[in-house]
């Protein structure tokens, strides 16, 4: 029965695709994102600058499609760290929509050659 259900949910929410991510970090486009994350206090609405997809790091090697971002707005569970960097798996981000706003400039310790978190990096904004 939850098997059936969250498969459902997972074709009406639309989960992020890696294509649209690398598209949306290509043409630094914002994003708003649904996130509910497996430990996420406060799922909800989210605005993102993507600027990082990647594989994360596992002590078992097999990870996850990671997205670093600049979270400007949304639900979060560090109120005191907004707007603030941000790690998302994109099997948790749905919804995701392409907003008519671009960014142009890094934020604050914005890592150019790479990302801690990830083991794999596919693709990494360029300013």
């Amino acid at each position: 029965k939850m098997n059936l259900y969250n498969t459902l949910k997972g074709l009406i929410m639309e989960v992020a695709t890696r294509d649209e991510l690398t598209k949306a970090i290509n043409g630094r486009n914002l994003l708003s994102i649904y996130y509910a994350g497996d430990t996420t206090l406060n799922p909800g609405w989210r605005t993102i600058e993507p600027v990082a997809l990647g594989m994360s790091k596992t002590k078992s090697g097999s990870g996850n499609l990671v997205l670093r971002a600049w979270q400007e707005d949304g639900a979060t569970d560090r109120p005191r760290t907004m707007p603030g960097w941000r790690l998302f798996r994109a099997d948790r981000c749905t919804n995701v929509k392409k907003l008519m706003d671009t960014f142009d400039v890094p934020r604050p310790n914005y890592n150019p050659t790479g990302d801690k978190s990830m083991s794999t990096m596919y693709i990494n904004a360029k300013f």
